[in-house]
């Protein structure tokens, strides 16, 4: 038995004079850089507009944003995010548009809002 704590002893202290004489920075451990020290460090900000679009009618709606056709069911919702200035187009006739028309752009003011679609 003391053969057995002398050999744990031995190798404890082997490890902890071998962890102590390699400078290991955090890069060189074998799961590099997969799990980052700081993960909100390298987190960069969306700097696309979120904007909610509501179809409170009871027709089926369509609109184009970015190059997309975006189809909105009656009463459903739909969350796009777009850059600032992007427009949202009716592809689609509504009781308060028509097809074709500017429904809104995507700005500021309508960050993280809701857009009703009558």
């Amino acid at each position: 038995m003391q053969h057995n704590a002398r050999s744990l002893a031995s190798s404890l202290a082997l490890f902890l004079l071998l962890g102590a004489a390699v400078s290991a920075p955090a890069a060189s451990w074998p799961m590099g850089h997969m799990l980052p020290l700081h993960p909100g460090a390298n987190a960069q900000k969306d700097p696309r507009i979120t904007v909610q679009i509501y179809n409170k009618g009871g027709l089926v709606q369509q609109v184009r944003v970015s190059g997309h056709v975006y189809t909105l069911l009656p009463y459903n919702r739909l969350t796009l995010k777009a850059p600032e200035g992007t427009q949202a187009v009716a592809i689609s006739k509504g009781f308060k548009h028509r097809k074709g028309d500017v429904l809104f752009a995507f700005t500021n003011d309508r960050n993280n809002g809701t857009v009703n679609l009558d």
